[in-house]
């Protein structure tokens, strides 16, 4: 009896701790002045005033549309989702503490004061949602992103964007394929680092201004708009970097004569590739000292071996994480017992941090790859438990998660999906296993999506998944052990279900163990690596669409070894220009490939010796390293190493209309860019320019 009425007591004077309920404001003021916690399906609406913040549990998801503002702490547990019903009102004292999704519903979140969202913080916006500064600043910490799921619109204005630090990886702001798009309204973008905008379209509205001493790279294949009565002000020590993934001229416009960039100058800088520029309509203004330059250092020669680290009998995977600062590493018969290992590296060197043993001897580590936060590490191989999930805080590793997908067989490629939310396992196994499985993952567990096991599928091997960029697509390919017919899948995915939109085989042309697939950064492409083929070693490029991919005629080809040899693995780098592709006993015996894509043909830029075979291969996300992992190396070499890529300027032949060209006399007067060099300026030109105006 006691007890219970302590239990009672409790409750009534710390009323946090009774189960949350739903707050209805409609018929009178709702006071919290508790921080309160919403559960799966719980609303506050009306006259609702949360004082001291709230916080949604992970998984869960909960509906605002309240009247008055939050203040104190928002926490949505990394994997909350935030449903607004209504303009959501935050005061001056609030905090956001985590990741979480956001249904904006076209509706607007309205800042009372700066905000910060802390590091690897990732928002994902699932529908339009506008973000109103109201004139003051949203800081984005280390790593941290916002990011857009596809088909979808963000719009921030009235703010200044401030960065800490990102990488071309995980960009301050990211849409998850071409169809979304980002509205920057009366925006100043004060960048610590460069800001690459890989996919999607951008809306410059009214002033916008991009300040700092870091670069604006437009990489998306998509146009973006100056529009009318708008200009867009690149400020003294900054860059416009006009980098697209396709040989497209126009992919920013000025939507009118009323349409304006500022290169305000000094030391800044616009920067194109030998693809060329072309700005027309409106008009440009150079002031003080600006710098037009077509020549930009975007040509690999090749690497050079920068240094390297024994891990003992065979590595099979190695990874990169998002800030380039660790590289996972999973193999088999590791000289310290640890098949799953985590390295450091400070730019020169390799130093071993920590590492897992995979239930002892005689167990593999297949596959290592990092969460898109860097937080996390999936790794898939061969020991019970063959799928485990770690954290890695810069110093330890902590076990999150495991789970046995097959019970007679091994995961032998886990990948996490682009967001993060998602990981693909596929199995080697002869058991009638699902061949390919989806989980989520809500930072703390995992929980089965759904599986796939394709008709024929028992008794054979599902190699090389991949996922699309934009989360909707996934494939893989199936091998028949004795047969030469390997087909490849491509489905759909919604977040619940899976569905087969294309299936093909190239006859017995491409027949063999698909080592890897991957998509290129863009969406358009995907690479396929073809290993212990009959009599050949290969890999495929192939165009996609959203209804299949382009089998009939690969669009470029990488003659690997005219034997029955290994192509272990090929992979994209960042910005989708070049390949790398790594295995065993090639034609010129050189293990490490380098090779360049025009989006139509192939060729080799650089070829290295390392020794028996390489297995893994991976790019730094800044692609100013690949690291490879291997077995048997020749002298010189080991299992894991790193090579820098070196690049140089490209010094090909450019013609004056792949220069940076200012206007397009060819579709008339409106078509001129008025172009002002302000008194006392100074413009340095390193390059082709044409001014093509009618008059």
């Amino acid at each position: 009896m006691k007890r219970l009425l302590k239990l009672l007591l409790v409750l009534v004077l710390c009323p946090t701790l009774v189960q949350a309920t739903s707050l209805d404001g409609t018929s009178s003021i709702v006071y919290q002045d508790k921080h309160y916690v919403f559960r799966n399906f719980n609303t506050a609406k009306g006259y609702v005033r949360l004082n001291n913040g709230f916080t949604i549990l992970a998984g869960q998801s909960a509906a605002l549309d309240t009247f008055v503002t939050v203040s104190g702490a928002i926490d949505l547990r990394t994997t909350g989702s935030l449903d607004l019903r209504g303009d959501l009102f935050l005061d001056a004292h609030v905090t956001w503490s985590s990741s979480g999704k956001i249904y904006g519903r076209g509706n607007t979140i309205h800042l009372g004061g700066s905000l910060s969202l802390p590091t690897d913080t990732v928002l994902q916006f699932i529908d339009d949602t506008i973000i109103d500064g109201d004139g003051h600043t949203l800081t984005l910490g280390a790593h941290a992103q916002l990011l857009l799921a596809s088909d979808v619109s963000l719009t921030l204005k009235n703010m200044t964007i401030k960065t800490t630090r990102n990488s071309s990886h995980i960009p301050i702001i990211r849409c998850f394929d071409q169809k979304g798009h980002v509205t920057l309204d009366n925006v100043e973008l004060a960048l610590t680092d460069d800001f690459a905008f890989r996919t999607g379209r951008m809306f410059f509205q009214n002033d916008v201004v991009v300040t700092g001493t870091s670069c604006f790279i437009y990489q998306s294949w998509m146009q973006s708009y100056v529009m009318p009565q708008s200009l867009l002000t690149f400020d003294p020590n900054t860059t416009l970097y006009y980098y697209p993934s396709t040989p497209d001229k126009d992919l920013i416009q000025l939507q009118s004569k009323s349409a304006g960039i500022y290169l305000k100058g000094s030391a800044t800088t616009l920067q194109t590739t030998h693809t060329g520029m072309r700005l027309s309509k409106g008009r440009m203004w150079l002031d003080n000292k600006v710098t037009l330059s077509t020549r930009a250092s975007t040509v690999a020669n090749g690497f050079v071996q920068l240094t390297t680290a024994s891990y003992g009998t065979r590595v099979n995977s190695v990874d990169w994480s998002p800030d380039g600062r660790y590289l996972a590493v999973g193999g088999f018969g590791p000289t310290n017992t640890l098949e799953f290992q985590i390295y450091r590296f400070d730019g020169s060197t390799l130093t071993y941090v920590t590492g897992d043993n995979w239930a002892g001897g005689g167990t593999e580590v297949y596959s290592v790859r990092w969460h898109p936060n860097g937080r996390f590490i999936v790794a898939g191989g061969d020991a019970t438990n063959d799928l485990r999930v770690y954290s890695f805080d810069g110093t330890s590793l902590t076990t999150i998660t495991v789970t046995d997908v097959t019970t007679a067989g091994a995961v032998g490629r886990a990948v996490w999906s682009p967001s993060g939310q998602y990981i693909l396992c596929a199995t080697f196994s002869d058991s009638p296993d699902d061949k390919v499985r989806i989980y989520r993952f809500n930072g703390v567990a995992l929980s089965t999506v759904t599986t796939i096991s394709p008709a024929g599928a028992n008794s054979t091997f599902v190699l090389g998944p991949a996922w699309h960029p934009s989360e909707k697509y996934f494939a893989f390919r199936l091998l028949f052990p004795g047969s030469l017919s390997s087909p490849r899948y491509l489905y759909s995915f919604d977040g619940a279900t899976a569905t087969l939109v294309d299936t093909f085989s190239v006859g017995n042309s491409s027949p063999g163990l698909v080592s890897s697939w991957e998509f290129s950064p863009d969406g358009r492409y995907m690479v396929e690596a073809i290993g212990r083929a009959t009599g050949f070693s290969r890999s495929f490029i192939f165009g996609f669409s959203e209804t299949g991919f382009s089998p009939t005629a690969a669009i470029a080809l990488i003659n690997y070894s005219s034997v029955d040899n290994v192509i272990s693995e090929a992979r994209w780098n960042p910005d989708g220009q070049y390949i790398v592709a790594v295995g065993g006993s090639p034609d010129n015996g050189n293990e490490l490939q380098l090779y360049n894509f025009d989006q139509s043909t192939i060729s080799e830029v650089a070829s290295y010796n390392y020794g028996t075979s390489i297995n893994g291969v991976a790019w730094s996300v800044d692609s100013k390293y690949v690291a490879i992992g291997g077995n048997g190396p020749a002298g010189g070499h080991d299992e894991i190493e790193v090579w820098t890529v070196s690049y140089r300027f490209d010094t090909s032949t450019q013609a004056l209309t792949n220069g940076l060209t200012l206007g397009k006399s060819a579709s008339g007067a409106s078509f001129d860019l008025d172009t002002y060099v302000l008194s006392g300026a100074t413009v340095n030109l390193a390059g082709q320019l044409m001014y093509d105006s009618t008059s």
